[in-house]
């Protein structure tokens, strides 16, 4: 069974130091930015999202919520290492 108390914690650290999509990883005053995003991904995760929904939410979040074309393979990469902290 996952703690989902470090789980949170271990997903807001991949998205903080892989993703990073608006490079705000070392602005102190920015370290919940991804908050939202976090615990979406987390629920996710948590209910057997696939990592092909994963890489599709992390493009969707690139494209419509920040403006950016989308990284495919920042996004792959991400959720590799996603699917893989939970143990999937």
């Amino acid at each position: 069974m996952i703690d989902t108390g470090s789980f949170v914690k271990a997903v807001k650290q991949i998205l903080m130091q892989d993703w990073d999509s608006i490079g705000v990883q070392s602005v102190a005053q920015a370290q919940d930015e991804y908050d939202a995003y976090t615990a979406q991904l987390a629920g996710m995760i948590l209910r057997g999202a696939s990592q092909s929904d994963l890489v599709k939410y992390l493009i969707e979040l690139e494209k419509k919520a920040m403006g950016f074309s989308g990284d495919r393979s920042r996004a792959l990469f991400v959720a590799e290492k996603l699917w893989r902290v939970a143990d999937r």
